[in-house]
């Protein structure tokens, strides 16, 4: 697959070698797609929820190594769609609304149809640790479930869990917490940790991204002390992870839910769309190549 910095696909769409960026609507026909990386827990999700378990995606999509950046490409690219989480959106793209095989209607991506099971893309936002929390860590994590925590998850624009209060007034000890993993969920952890080690600067909280892959895999070599994932841990890293920890439990944390958007350039007259043309968009021997491809797309649009 093509795999280019979004900042240099930017400077090639102005340039032409794209689509040109700017407004006014599309400018041809053809679908850019934007994609993320196989590393990402997005990709991963994307790929089982629309493309199916066995799905592969087609070649030739414009890979990006963050979920910004996806939203950040498609912003300057009229024709190109791509799908990242719902707390990355910008005025300048569109988050389309989305059918569900067999469904009567489409569903917009919001707080409030993630939370209802309506939208067909709702996912979880998980932190993964090896054994029982304790000290700092334990003392981290209880605050991230607490209303305050939760509320920065609400602030950002996903979707929080039924807070818990914190019955312990106890200051955290001293530590330092390693944190990598999910770029959808990045925004997030940075905010909770700035807010954090601001209430309890005797703790440093070390956040990076990298992709669900990357922390879960860091997680399992014992660098980090909490992984983020946008996707569920894989058997076989289960595996690893109970065999080079010496049979510690993991433990799994829902901290929000996201609905994963499908973004469009906010001059694209489309406003909604079904699984199964993302599946023919996306996926490996999909026959979708054009905008006038796709149900609901007016034909004189596709043909500016």
């Amino acid at each position: 697959m093509l795999r280019r910095s979004s900042s240099f696909l930017g400077i090639l769409g102005c340039l032409g070698l794209f689509l040109g960026c700017g407004g006014g609507g599309t400018s041809s026909d053809d679908i850019v797609r934007v994609s993320r990386q196989n590393n990402s827990g997005t990709y991963a999700y994307f790929r089982e929820a629309v493309l199916g378990k066995e799905g592969q995606f087609k070649l030739g999509s414009i890979d990006q190594s963050g979920s910004k950046d996806v939203v950040e490409l498609v912003s300057i690219t009229p024709q190109a769609i791509g799908y990242s989480g719902m707390g990355y959106a910008t005025p300048e793209v569109k988050m389309l609304a989305v059918k569900a095989e067999g469904a009567d209607a489409a569903v917009a991506p919001t707080s409030e149809n993630a939370a209802a099971g309506a939208y067909p893309l709702a996912r979880g936002l998980y932190i993964y640790l090896l054994g029982e929390p304790e000290g700092a860590t334990k003392h981290y994590l209880n605050w991230i479930m607490s209303p305050e925590g939760q509320k920065i998850v609400e602030d950002i624009g996903y979707v929080p869990m039924p807070a818990v209060e914190v019955t312990d007034e106890t200051a955290p000890p001293e530590a330092t917490i390693k944190v990598a993993g999910s770029d959808t969920m990045v925004n997030a952890a940075q905010a909770w940790a700035e807010v954090y080690m601001k209430k309890y600067p005797q703790v440093s909280i070390q956040v990076s991204g990298g992709g669900s892959g990357v922390g879960i895999a860091k997680l399992i070599d014992g660098t980090v002390d909490l992984a983020n994932a946008s996707r569920d841990m894989k058997e076989e890293e289960r595996e690893q992870a109970i065999s080079k920890s010496a049979g510690k439990e993991i433990k799994e944390i829902t901290t929000a839910l996201d609905a994963l958007a499908v973004y469009v350039h906010k001059e694209n007259p489309l406003n909604e769309i079904d699984i199964e043309d993302l599946k023919q968009i996306y996926g490996d021997g999909g026959t979708i190549q054009k905008w006038s491809q796709v149900k609901g797309y007016p034909a004189d649009d596709a043909t500016n």
